[in-house]
């Protein structure tokens, strides 16, 4: 599972809104988080310890920073799936005019 940087968040990106997942399945291998970002809300800082694929749900576009200070901006479109090798570090923050939505499934 991914561990909440709290009080990296506060530090750098406290004055925006966070999005809360919500779980839309749990295993003892998998467990698949449901997104619904705002234009402007975020993630928060967190960091993965496993791998993971995600599945855009929603046209948009997303900011990705990682820990390093590499930004990266994804051109969200339905269907799209992107498989992320862990550990990653990184704040997510729609940087967009419209609602993104995406599942983000985790392998334990």
């Amino acid at each position: 599972m991914s561990l909440k940087l709290v009080e990296k968040t506060k530090a750098t990106a406290g004055d925006r809104e966070i999005a809360l997942p919500t779980v839309e399945f749990e295993n003892d291998k998998t467990i698949v988080h449901r997104f619904k970002l705002k234009p402007g809300q975020q993630v928060g800082w967190h960091a993965h310890q496993n791998d993971y694929l995600t599945v855009q749900l929603s046209f948009g576009r997303l900011q990705l920073t990682s820990a390093s200070g590499e930004v990266t901006t994804i051109d969200y479109k339905p269907g799209v799936q992107r498989y992320i090798k862990a550990p990653v570090e990184h704040n997510a923050v729609n940087i967009g005019d419209v609602d993104i939505e995406v599942l983000e499934i985790e392998y334990k």
